[in-house]
């Protein structure tokens, strides 16, 4: 009898853990979506969609397919060049290829390589990214997201930060705390800098 109720009460909080990470997952999907239609009106304000879509995808369906399919190839290099190529393009899909090869890489340069691509482009949509992968396995692919993200200047990136702090690994703790303070000496540097220029006294004549 209490063997039941023990092997009840695991198959209820399987169950119970497979919904919550269901769910989350959703609740990022959507948050993701959101950022990118958002990084699209951003092309220009004065575009329709469809104009901005359009712009967004260069290449017919056919080679984005194959392209797709690069992602799985054996050769690392053709692996990480077709993903490289599809984030260049903005594929619209290219959040979920990315995490896909995050889970599925099995190289940890390869990892790292995609989180340095994405550290490049300082947008919401790859500062998301970059945090998927401090879910990773991979030490390293964890300890290279928490330093890139130190160069993403923004009250969300210390946010996205904290869960690293509770990593069973020092190193991936030790990397989340320095980037979490660079960002917050950079948010405060920038926050003075312009506290400065609004206190600063104007002149009342300009000479030309």
């Amino acid at each position: 009898m209490f063997r039941t109720l023990i092997l009840l009460i695991i198959f209820v909080g399987g169950i119970y853990f497979l919904m919550n990470k269901k769910k989350q997952d959703a609740v990022e999907a959507q948050k993701i979506e959101e950022i990118k239609k958002q990084e699209i009106k951003e092309l220009d304000p004065n575009l329709p969609d469809y104009i901005k879509e359009d712009y967004m995808l260069n290449f017919s369906k056919n080679t984005i397919d194959t392209l797709k399919n690069l992602v799985s190839d054996t050769n690392e290099n053709v692996r990480f060049s077709a993903i490289e190529l599809l984030w260049q393009l903005k594929e619209r899909d290219v959040d979920r290829i990315i995490k896909r090869s995050f889970d599925m890489e099995t190289e940890s340069s390869i990892k790292i390589k995609i989180i340095d691509m994405l550290s490049k482009e300082k947008s919401k949509l790859s500062l998301h990214l970059i945090a998927y992968a401090l879910k990773n396995y991979d030490k390293d692919a964890r300890v290279r997201a928490c330093e890139v993200m130190g160069d993403f200047v923004d009250k969300e990136t210390i946010t996205l930060l904290t869960p690293a702090l509770k990593d069973y690994e020092d190193d991936v703790r030790i990397k989340a705390l320095d980037s979490i303070n660079k960002v917050k000496k950079s948010i405060e540097q920038h926050r003075e800098s312009k506290l400065k220029e609004i206190l600063e006294p104007k002149p009342i004549f300009k000479v030309e």
